[in-house]
């Protein structure tokens, strides 16, 4: 009977160790999932939500990269209509010079008439500095300040504006490419999130799971810092 009551005795501690330590590990296992889900869900929204960011700030790009390649085309235009105008002005200064020169006051007054009204200012100042008898004074209308063209201005805005729009298209892409980084952050915490499921041993899970958590955080610290579009 001893040898029966020994085993029946060993028997029962046995069978009653069985339920203990699964009771004693259950919690463990119920928040390690726990754990995980609450990880994964929060990775998944986050990289969704990086994504669509990173959509949202190409279109920025694309469209500010348009911007610019428009305003070059127009300052191009622009640049070349006030050379026109610089040319027209040049060339009729220059006949009045030779008309003058020979002492047809006539000639020289028929292109003195035609002179565009943003270079008169420039001519009047020239003459009254009496270029031919002041050396010191300017060698045309054209090096005097008073000599203004309002195209080339406008060209000067264009370009500007070209210039912007490249750069804030540049800062763009940059802001989604970090959106797509912080996506592979996230991808990489589901990643180690989804291969602690498959590991008995409860130290692998745990350091798994703090890996994927600490992803988690940083990634959700990088957002926090980014613009939103």
């Amino acid at each position: 009977m001893t040898r029966d009551g020994n085993a029946d005795s060993r028997g029962l501690t046995s069978s009653e160790e069985g339920p203990a330590q699964r009771q004693t590990s259950l919690p463990y296992a119920y928040w390690l999932d726990i754990t995980s889900a609450i990880l994964l869900s929060i990775a998944a929204l986050a990289s969704s939500w990086a994504g669509y960011q990173s959509k949202r700030w190409s279109g920025v790009q694309s469209a500010s990269y348009s911007i610019s390649s428009i305003r070059w085309v127009q300052a191009s235009r622009v640049s070349t209509a006030a050379y026109l105008y610089r040319s027209l002005d040049l060339e009729l200064f220059i006949e009045w010079l030779n008309a003058y020169k020979d002492g047809d006051k006539q000639r020289a007054k028929f292109f003195e008439q035609r002179f565009r009204p943003e270079f008169r200012p420039a001519f009047e100042a020239w003459v009254a500095t009496r270029p031919l008898e002041n050396a010191a004074a300017p060698s045309s209308p054209f090096a005097l300040p008073e000599y203004h063209l309002e195209l080339s201005d406008r060209a000067a805005e264009l370009e500007r504006e070209a210039l912007m729009a490249s750069d804030s298209a540049a800062a763009a892409n940059q802001q989604g490419d970090n959106y797509v980084l912080t996506t592979v952050i996230f991808s990489a915490a589901l990643f180690f999130t989804g291969i602690a499921a498959h590991f008995k041993k409860f130290w692998v899970r745990v350091a798994l799971l703090a890996i994927a958590g600490v992803m988690v955080f940083a990634g959700l610290g990088q957002l926090a810092t980014y613009p939103v579009r």
